[in-house]
């Protein structure tokens, strides 16, 4: 699994390495960082495109930066992380938000997401926000119920739409 002291170390390789080039792009830090990780024994995906459908139609498309995940089955099954990367002043709700999109659009593919990671190469060392699968997916479920509860008491009759 991609804890958040492995990945904090991979960052802190590609800050270091590349600390003499100020002000570069986020491109420039994700391909480095899919190296890094590689090096690290991770099998790291780069913009991983998601369907977004809406009833059942496809509307659009996403890219997730990077999806990692180690090169065997651990203990557990296979521990996947999306990343999403950033270089701004400070990690934001929206750049949070972002990721939590890119977990629920891979659940939706049963692509094996557990956790999620902000990472803003924009401060040094680079700052980096984990979001728990286990505890996001109760949260979104907690969520939807109380969502159908209240759709169902304002308008009887109204059928659900079908959740992810």
């Amino acid at each position: 699994m991609l804890t958040h002291e492995k990945l904090q170390e991979a960052c802190d390789a590609v800050t270091d390495g590349l600390k003499e080039y100020p002000h570069l792009s986020e491109a420039v830090y994700q391909r480095a960082l899919q190296l890094e990780l590689q090096e690290r024994g991770y099998t790291v995906e780069a913009e991983v495109v998601m369907p977004v459908t809406y009833k059942n139609m496809q509307v659009g498309t996403v890219r997730a930066d990077l999806i990692a995940h180690p090169h065997r089955n651990t203990e557990d099954g296979w521990r996947e992380t999306a990343i999403e990367l950033k270089r701004a002043p400070k990690i934001t709700q929206n750049h949070i938000d972002q990721l939590c999109t890119y977990m629920a659009l891979c659940a939706r593919q049963n692509a094996g997401v557990n956790h999620g990671a902000v990472v803003n190469f924009g401060v040094s060392p680079a700052e980096i926000h984990f979001v728990d699968g286990v505890r996001f997916w109760n949260e979104l479920n907690a969520s939807r119920s109380r969502s159908r509860s209240r759709s169902r008491s304002r308008s009887p009759g109204h059928e659900d739409v079908k959740s992810w």
